[in-house]
């Protein structure tokens, strides 16, 4: 009880800032055209401009468009009551069966931020991260003398959900937090930190930069700023060593004043290199291999019972055919032809396209 209420105070006083930082860092990338592209219909035949293939879809169930938006979910607390910055064990079950139940399929962000992209076809990729490394995320139990995860917990949950659902392997991002409070130090069980580090490494699970203490990176000077970064880094290698942290959350999604040292930067000899950066929003990410996109201020859709939510924006997509949707293929980009200027035109060497024409009416 103790943890739960440390946890929602801490929730309660960020909420404002996160608020504002939500509506700040979500201007950019908020509107798409592809957000006006109204009922794509299933594509008859395609055309091939640069690649050296040609598919057929039109016998298919799905139409592909892997220039559609993607969701990357952003959770902080897990745990009682629902709040704005908290799910319920309930709740966040049920999440994950709705995101199954409607085509999506777990991939990490880093496969996101590369473009590299291993989707069933007809599947909508989607990643799944966590801020703050509060015990509700990952909580170990002893039970009939053995340490066990709580299979309340976010993490017990996902488990849990990928032994029923084999065809779904759920993956996350957690951003934890070294050298704050105890209460989201580490998954707040001192006793098991480096137990806890190594599990998710060993399990397929990504550990992300938070900062060393949730420090707001655009009060702090360029120095400071590496500093809170590289601490991060040394602290998590005393808990396992030679690990190679790849990604960054932006507490409250501020920006760095130099936002190059997001990226990379040193402190003390120890040098950092993030290969992408979360922001905190309330929008869809751009398709990867969209022009628009930038590994380096993507997106994310928080969970909860809000308006700006998963269910809401997977309804928008569904019925206006925004939605990212696999050929199943990863060398390949399939996506209506008139989305044909919204993609990056440097992946032409890496990928094949197929451009899918319409029907006319």
């Amino acid at each position: 009880m103790k943890l739960q209420f440390s946890s929602f105070l801490f929730s309660s006083a960020v909420v404002i800032a996160l608020a504002n930082a939500c509506s700040a860092t979500s201007s950019s990338s908020q509107t798409d055209p592809q957000d006006s592209l109204k009922e794509v219909s299933t594509g008859i035949q395609t055309t091939d401009t640069t690649s050296t293939t040609v598919r057929d879809f039109s016998k298919e169930n799905y139409s592909p468009n892997e220039l559609g938006r993607v969701m990357v979910l952003e959770y902080h607390l897990i745990g009682y009551p629902e709040d704005r910055w908290r799910r319920t064990p309930e709740n966040f079950r049920k999440d994950l069966q709705m995101l199954y139940d409607n085509d999506f399929y777990p991939v990490s962000v880093h496969a996101i931020a590369s473009g590299e992209l291993e989707v069933p076809a007809g599947k909508t990729p989607f990643a799944m991260t966590f801020d703050d490394s509060s015990a509700g995320q990952f909580r170990y139990i002893e039970k009939n003398g053995q340490l066990s995860i709580d299979p309340n917990c976010a993490l017990g949950i996902m488990e849990e959900f990928k032994k029923k659902h084999k065809d779904f392997p759920i993956t996350a991002t957690f951003y934890v937090l070294p050298a704050i409070k105890p209460t989201l130090r580490l998954f707040a069980q001192p006793e098991y930190k480096k137990q806890k580090l190594e599990w998710l490494q060993k399990n397929g699970y990504e550990i992300g930069n938070h900062t060393w203490y949730h420090a707001q990176l655009s009060k702090l000077s360029d120095a400071e700023a590496q500093k809170h970064l590289a601490m991060f880094v040394k602290e998590i290698r005393e808990f396992i060593p030679d690990y190679e942290v790849k990604s960054l959350a932006l507490p409250l999604g501020m920006h760095a004043k130099n936002r190059a040292l997001e990226e990379t930067g040193e402190f003390e000899g120890l040098r950092y290199k993030h290969e992408s950066v979360m922001l905190v929003g309330s929008a869809t990410s751009v398709s990867p291999y969209s022009k628009k996109f930038s590994r380096l201020g993507i997106q994310r859709v928080q969970a909860g019972e809000h308006t700006e939510n998963p269910e809401n924006f997977m309804k928008s997509q569904i019925k206006h055919n925004t939605r990212f949707v696999s050929d199943g293929d990863p060398k390949t980009i399939s996506a209506p032809e008139a989305l044909k200027d919204e993609v990056n035109p440097a992946l032409s060497k890496k990928y094949r396209f197929n451009w899918i024409k319409t029907p006319s009416v």
